[in-house]
């Protein structure tokens, strides 16, 4: 392992701002892409050669390249072949030796990291998870949501809500209620697999039911045990940063309606979240949207306003079961219809909605009407190309069967409604809900298997995901030091005595337990003199290096 000659460690500013390249069917993609095993903003590194991980969701059958720039002039480029072991479905790295292709020691900068994968495609939709894989297990899938979140450390994890234990006994984490995450493979994901989140959940299939992840990377879970209460996570699942979004102040209709989704659209105080009631007209408030407070939760008695309505010459006739928006705010929605030859569509769009408008009632499309293979719609979810509409059919009969009629998953196009698939294997199968990943792949929730499997449309394809570093030789900084106290035009001096090119932010505290920025300093010199306004009282200072 070769050293740095002159300078053995370097400092490493790194983030992940993962950007995969549109494509018609980017279906095989990098995720979990680590330096040196880490994805925190700050490492420090003892040699120049750095390990760039990364997993891929499947084998990239037609090849893989990492690329290396500096800003945009590439560097260093290396490919394996789609049989190599760089290329294999699962964790893989690439060792960095600090060199560009022609062999030379790069400088100090800022360098991005491409690595872009390719698959030779199937013919027809193909499923490419394997059942077999531990992290694709749950005894009663009932939700799934993938992190389509580009800019996140953890794009690509996947989130299910397993709403029956296994009467057989806990053993695997998918044999308790709960929530799991896995990684876009099929492996458990980091710092366990399965989370309570602190919550008591029922279990009986609608708790935990539905779950989403929104653009800011919270997971927000629906417990339909208690007419719809909505969680809000962090991407690990913990107990700690479990908020209660949606409570019973927040019900509508006199605390009747029954709300369940959740679709989940936009970040932060611009957070919007969009329920269905299941209620059946008339009495059912229909499609209703919440936007959130400042702390992320509703206000306090916030009952939401309805959007598209239920009954009243809607073209919801029955109700809505769940609810999905596209990046244009067009608004998809199912009935969950099990009687044979009842008339009501069971999968519509609407609109969406503008400023001022009037309540919806009239679909742009839909679907279904008196069709009996569309029996039990439970789940529905659109692409990131808004170009189609998958949806879970829970079927017709009693208990958890493997012949219910019209059970499995459909694909529709989102233009028109039309058919685009019937997904090949189990379609009679118990299903609850789908998902859709950032590059086009479909996740689907088998109830009767107890698994959650990943479907790949036909069709050559790639993807590229990007991460950046800024790489720095030098020592890393040094406490520094305060010395010569002294006063001099109304202000407090002292020298501080640091490293050269670094950047200190001077500290005050009256206590020694609280600590105040008062100054921030950046110099090429390693001594400066410090000057602050001269305290009323008693101060103590010092100095760290700025982050």
């Amino acid at each position: 392992m070769r050293r740095i000659p002159v300078s053995p460690v370097w400092f490493i500013s790194f983030f992940a701002a993962l950007c995969p390249l549109s494509s018609a069917h980017a279906n095989v993609y990098a995720t979990n892409l680590r330096l040196n095993g880490s994805h925190t903003n700050l490492l420090y590194i003892t040699d120049t050669n750095l390990t760039i991980g990364y997993l891929l969701n499947e084998r990239a059958s037609g090849g893989l390249t990492i690329t290396i720039q500096s800003n945009l002039t590439t560097i260093r480029t290396v490919s394996f072949a789609g049989t190599a072991a760089n290329a294999a479905r699962g964790s893989n790295h690439f060792i960095w030796d600090g060199r560009d292709d022609a062999n030379n020691p790069v400088g100090p900068g800022s360098y991005s990291f491409h690595i872009t994968a390719a698959s030779l495609g199937y013919g027809g939709w193909t499923q490419i998870s394997s059942d077999a894989d531990e992290g694709n297990y749950a005894f009663g899938p009932t939700g799934i949501a993938v992190n389509r979140n580009t800019n996140s450390p953890y794009y690509g994890r996947v989130f299910i809500a397993n709403s029956l234990s296994n009467s057989g006994g806990i053993f695997l984490p998918g044999d308790a209620v709960g929530l799991l995450k896995a990684n876009a493979d099929g492996s458990l994901a980091e710092n366990g697999a399965f989370s309570d989140g602190g919550w008591p959940w029922a279990g009986e299939i609608f708790s935990p039911f539905k779950i989403e992840v929104s653009a800011d990377d919270f997971v927000y879970v629906n417990d339909w045990a208690t007419n719809g209460i909505l969680l809000r996570f962090d991407q690990t699942l913990s107990p700690t940063s479990r908020k209660l979004i949606l409570r019973p102040d927040n019900w509508p209709n006199g605390g009747q309606a029954v709300l369940g989704g959740p679709a989940i659209v936009g970040a932060d105080t611009n957070t919007q979240i969009w329920m269905a009631d299941i209620v059946h007209a008339p009495d059912g408030v229909g499609i209703r949207r919440f936007q959130v407070t400042d702390d992320g939760s509703l206000a306090t008695n916030d009952l939401g306003v309805t959007i598209v309505q239920t009954g009243g010459g809607s073209s919801l006739t029955e109700s809505p079961f769940d609810v999905a928006l596209d990046s244009s705010n067009r608004i998809y929605t199912i009935q969950n219809v099990i009687e044979s030859g009842n008339a009501a569509y069971r999968v519509l769009r609407f609109p969406a909605p503008t400023n001022g408008s009037l309540v919806l009632t009239n679909a742009d499309w839909q679907i279904g009407s008196a069709n009996d293979n569309l029996r039990g719609a439970s789940g529905i979810a659109v692409n990131v190309a808004g170009s189609q509409v998958a949806v879970a059919l829970e079927g017709f009969g009693t208990g958890i069967s493997p012949s219910r009629v019209g059970a499995g998953v459909r694909v529709f196009d989102a233009t028109d409604g039309s058919a685009v698939v019937t997904l090949p294997i189990q379609p009679s199968h118990q299903h609850y809900d789908v998902a859709w990943d950032n590059v086009g792949n479909l996740y689907t929730c088998d109830f009767y298997d107890g698994v959650w499997r990943v479907y790949s449309p036909p069709g050559t394809n790639y993807a590229t995901t990007v991460t950046f570093a800024t790489i720095k030789p030098g020592e890393p900084p040094g406490a520094p030091t305060l010395s010569a106290p002294g006063y001099a035009g109304g202000q407090f001096q002292f020298t501080l005595n640091g490293q050269a090119n670094v950047t200190y932010v001077i500290l005050a505290s009256t206590n020694l337990q609280s600590w105040s920025p008062v100054t921030t300093n950046a110099s090429a010199s390693a001594t400066r003199l410090i000057n602050v306004q001269s305290p009323s009282a008693l101060n103590f200072f010092r100095a760290v290096v700025s982050p």
